[in-house]
Order: C-alpha cells, then sequence, then structure tokens
C-alpha cells in the first residue's frame, strides 16, 4: 500500500546555493537596490537549506557555487557573511613585501613571534566595552 506521505527531500550543495541567491534577490528586491554584503544567522541558513548543523565539507561546497555566481561565503566568528567579489576587487591591497625582513627572519627560524602575541588577543567586543 503506498503512502500519500511527502518524502522529506535535503537540497544539495548546488541547489542550497541557489536557494540562498534567491534569498539575495528577494533582499535585494525588497529594499530597491542591489546587495553587495550581507549578513546570515546560522539557524537560517539551517532552515533555507534544510540541514540541522552545517558541516565543513558541505559549507565548501556551497561555498565555490557562490564564487561562481560571484559572492564569497565565509564564518565570521558568530554568524555568517557574504560579500560580493567584485566589491572586493576595489579594497586596498596589501603585499607581504612590507614584511619582507620579518619573513627572511622566520624563514631563518630567527623571528621572536612571542613579541607580537597581543596581536592575537585583539578583540573588537573589549574595544566596544571600552576596555
Amino acid at each position: 500500500m503506498a503512502s500519500n506521505r511527502i518524502r522529506p527531500y535535503r537540497p544539495d550543495s548546488q541547489e542550497c546555493a541557489i536557494l540562498l541567491l534567491l534569498l539575495i534577490q528577494a533582499k535585494a528586491s525588497e529594499a530597491g537596490k542591489e546587495a553587495n554584503r550581507i549578513r546570515l544567522s546560522e539557524i537560517t541558513l539551517n532552515r533555507l537549506w534544510q540541514r540541522h548543523r552545517l558541516d565543513g565539507d558541505f559549507l565548501a561546497d556551497v561555498t565555490e557555487w557562490m564564487y561562481r555566481a560571484g559572492w564569497a561565503l565565509f564564518y565570521a566568528g558568530t554568524t555568517f557573511g557574504l560579500v560580493r567579489t567584485r566589491a572586493v576587487e576595489g579594497w586596498p591591497r596589501i603585499s607581504s613585501k612590507r614584511l619582507a625582513p620579518e619573513l627572511k627572519q622566520v624563514a631563518d627560524g630567527r623571528f621572536d613571534f612571542s613579541q607580537h602575541y597581543h596581536l592575537l588577543g585583539q578583540d573588537e567586543s573589549d574595544e566596544a566595552d571600552g576596555d
């Protein structure tokens, strides 16, 4: 006896990229202007993509499809971000040439990383709290 129940479907990474692009289009249409950057919660992506968790391999696949569509998808600590790749092209560029002497020391095993550990402790939330 056949069941009338609809079988659940979980879209693949390409289909998830299409769903995300449709969501971006809907937001742009609602705002009346093209979007160049977007913030999304993990919960939004879970709902959009019919998933309970987002594993690394799956996210890498979706990210690859998004690159093809001109978007960079990334995790930003507590949320996900999307940036149009063409918007990034206008950002200031930085070159490793600025650190040529330091990189020579690294290659020679003479660079003292301990003098720079404080750089890893810089957190934007600390600055916002006034500490």
